[in-house]
């Protein structure tokens, strides 16, 4: 949760007066900080079914209570948790929103990114290919886990939102999830067309993601076959399929890499069949909020792997040079900064 500051404040930081380079880079940084820590000691889910003293509090998360009262003041204050008289409690916000379960198992991931990005000067300047992380960073060991169960929960925020604005032109018959870790989105699309079957493909840290997901939707568990295999080194699964899914994938190759797979998804796929794409674009409509969240994971992600938010007149264009027409642009309301391509092939 974001400092929400006044409406002078704002006026002031507009102005110049308030300096902003204070907030934009000590503050968020000392925030990111406070909220891994918290993350790290499990403070949100000790506190997820019940109000606890700063006693209790120090009891279960073993910090020693001066130290911790630094840390409550900090959640306090942002807006994480709230005080009545001793007791501390998740602010209603946290409880609406925050993957307070899965939080400490996604911790790793982050602080891994955190470090990384102190290298960042050195990725603009050198524009290193594949850039200055790399995606075997997160193909295995506790980051990859960490980064799987991140990719969970982002995955969870949007997927009902995804397949009620993914329009087919025809049923669709048979899927390819291309990176669908945890297939979340095989199982929603599955049950939304009951005579479909689909194809998770991933590597294979992100296929045992997919089995956790399988093991408790057994309804459609049996139309989802998990396929093991890195689409940008392999050839695509042999089979044609009439609709192909890419969540948060594009950003994280570079352009020449995406065409290559645009073309490989040409290749699989049969007349009028229907591609989406869920990503951030850079050129989107919108807020400055919408447009600095879009912008903001971008710029991770051409640290991260050498890629970026593109512009939706260049996927596009892709997606017209392998034969996709229709090419229709959707800004999803409650995950702002993201938004679904969707194309029909001619």
């Amino acid at each position: 949760m974001p400092l929400k500051p006044n409406f002078i404040e704002r006026f002031l930081i507009h102005k110049g007066i308030i300096p902003s380079a204070l907030l934009d880079v000590g503050i968020s940084m000392f925030q990111a900080s406070a909220v891994l820590t918290s993350g790290d000691i499990k403070l949100f889910n000790h506190l997820k079914n019940s109000s606890l003293t700063l006693k209790e509090l120090s009891s279960k998360t073993e910090c020693p209570a001066d130290a911790l009262q630094v840390l409550l003041t900090c959640m306090r204050n942002i807006g994480y948790v709230t005080k009545n008289r001793d007791h501390y409690t998740l602010s209603k916000a946290m409880q609406r929103s925050f993957p307070i379960d899965l939080f400490p198992e996604m911790v790793p991931f982050f602080r891994a990114v955190n470090e990384k990005l102190n290298n960042a000067t050195v990725g603009v300047r050198t524009n290193p290919p594949g850039g200055i992380m790399g995606w075997d960073m997160v193909k295995s060991g506790e980051v990859g886990k960490s980064y799987q169960v991140a990719m969970r929960f982002l995955g969870s925020t949007t997927v009902d939102e995804v397949v009620s604005n993914t329009k087919m032109r025809d049923v669709p018959e048979k899927m390819l999830d291309i990176g669908g870790s945890h297939g979340l989105y095989c199982v929603k699309f599955c049950r939304k067309y009951p005579e479909m079957k689909a194809t998770n493909l991933d590597w294979a840290i992100g296929l045992e993601n997919a089995k956790h997901t399988l093991a408790q939707e057994k309804d459609v568990a049996g139309r989802i076959n998990l396929y093991e295999g890195d689409f940008e080194k392999d050839n695509l699964p042999g089979d044609q399929y009439d609709f192909v899914f890419l969540g948060n994938i594009i950003h994280g190759l570079n352009e020449e890499a995406n065409q290559v797979l645009f073309k490989k998804i040409a290749d699989v796929t049969e007349g009028n069949a229907t591609i989406a794409i869920l990503d951030q674009y850079s050129n989107v409509k919108g807020s400055p909020f919408i447009k600095g969240v879009a912008s903001l994971i971008g710029w991770n992600l051409f640290l991260f792997s050498g890629g970026r938010a593109y512009d939706f007149d260049v996927v596009k264009k892709w997606l017209e040079n392998c034969g996709f027409c229709s090419v229709k642009l959707t800004h999803l309301k409650r995950s702002p900064g993201f938004s679904l391509i969707t194309a029909h092939k001619k």
